[in-house]
């Protein structure tokens, strides 16, 4: 954002350097306008293609960039029982999406029934967050890659996978109901 911000200030400086604004300031001519606003479009596109946050890189090898953040949300701890939804991909190609399902997974944190490279992430994030994560092969299928089942392609060895995935829900921890539903 703040990337965004400095580009839209550059665009503007740049029209009124353009327009040679005095105290006594004249509209701009029709060419200075366009000029102008070639300018600011020029930046607003440089400053959305800029990323929201910068990747994390964890010992472990596991990347992670914040999609959406949500600071006050509570984190989770081994053992909790939490619900999140993902979408996983390899080399482009999606094997895994579940977000738009009714239900999404609930599941204990450091149980186990998910590949590792999840499982690190999620004992990182906050309730109400959504990570973008990029999985080394050995955080995720590991040598043996996974072999197809139904509706479900084949993962190479030691593939790297890309997830997103959304904290959605904590039990205990997702704050008053009542007052969310009133806000």
């Amino acid at each position: 954002m703040a990337m965004r911000n400095l580009f839209i200030n550059l665009a503007l400086l740049a029209t009124a350097t353009a327009l040679s604004l005095s105290p006594k300031a004249r509209a701009p001519t029709r060419s200075e306008f366009f000029k102008g606003a070639a300018a600011f479009s020029a930046a607003a596109a440089v400053g959305a293609a800029a990323p929201a946050s910068a990747a994390t890189t964890l010992p472990s090898g596991l990347k992670y960039e914040v999609i959406k953040s949500n600071p006050n949300g509570a984190i989770p701890k081994i053992g909790d029982l939490i619900a999140i939804r993902f979408k996983g991909s390899t080399e482009g190609r999606v094997f895994d999406d579940i977000t738009k399902t009714d239900e999404p997974l609930y599941y204990r944190v450091g149980g186990g029934s998910l590949i590792k490279g999840i499982d690190e992430a999620v004992t990182l994030m906050h309730y109400g967050e959504t990570w973008g994560l990029t999985i080394p092969g050995d955080l995720g299928f590991g040598p043996k890659g996974r072999s197809a089942s139904a509706g479900k392609p084949r993962i190479p060895p030691n593939a790297e996978l890309y997830y997103e995935v959304q904290f959605v829900g904590f039990p205990g921890f997702e704050g008053d109901l009542f007052l969310q539903l009133n806000q």
